[in-house]
């Protein structure tokens, strides 16, 4: 493996830990730290926590890393980089501190989440699937793993918008629904990236590697 597919696929990893790790780290910590502890009803609610840096931290860092990513084509690079530049749009764009999101920062907060995960979405189902030449059994299986992934990032950024429905949130308020789905789209996003990193279903190795 030369070194440009190695730090290619170390780029996956690195933003697929981040991903996944997002939610884990702002729960838990909130948890730890603020008083009283109150398990909060999304991801960006944080902000307002103790939490609130180590949120922007790890949302930054998963922007820095996907600007650095170029992928294998031109699109690839233009996605992963409009990705980039919408997740920095979630760090420095937080939601107002009310219960009322029509404010025109916590517009543009879930404008820019949603564009965000449609784009990772269309990452996960349209180009992580690509292949040159023969597709390994890994590889079929690899894909399988991209298209839940995506699917389930669609599916749960069109999802979220019905908590804001008074009689739906009234009756399921109370499990969190947002944070949930929010959890659901960045585990996904995580799992998928990971995947590409071949930290999931890698390769196996040929039985009679050919010498260079």
């Amino acid at each position: 493996m030369n070194d440009a597919v190695l730090s290619y696929a170390t780029l996956h990893k690195v933003v697929g830990f981040l991903g996944i790790g997002l939610v884990p780290v702002v729960v838990i910590g909130s948890l730890l730290l603020d008083h009283p502890p109150v398990i909060q009803v999304s991801v960006s609610a944080y902000y307002y926590t103790g939490m609130r840096d180590e949120m922007e931290g790890i949302i930054c860092g998963i922007a820095l890393f996907l600007m650095c990513y170029h992928g294998y084509s031109t699109l690839d690079s233009v996605i992963s980089k409009l990705a980039g530049f919408f997740a920095l749009g979630i760090a420095f764009l937080p939601t107002s501190d009310t219960s009322s999101k029509t404010d025109l920062l916590s517009i543009l907060h879930y404008t820019t989440s949603g564009i965000f995960f449609a784009l990772l979405a269309f990452m996960s189902i349209a180009l992580f699937t690509k292949s040159a030449g023969h597709k390994t059994e890994q590889k079929i299986k690899r894909n399988r793993v991209y298209r839940v992934c995506g699917i389930l990032m669609a599916v749960s950024v069109v999802l979220i918008p019905i908590d804001e429905i008074g009689v739906i949130h009234a009756r399921i308020g109370f499990l969190k629904p947002t944070l949930i789905l929010e959890t659901i789209a960045l585990v996904s996003f995580g799992i998928s990236w990971l995947t590409k990193g071949e930290f999931i279903l890698k390769d196996k190795p040929l039985a009679f590697p050919i010498n260079d």
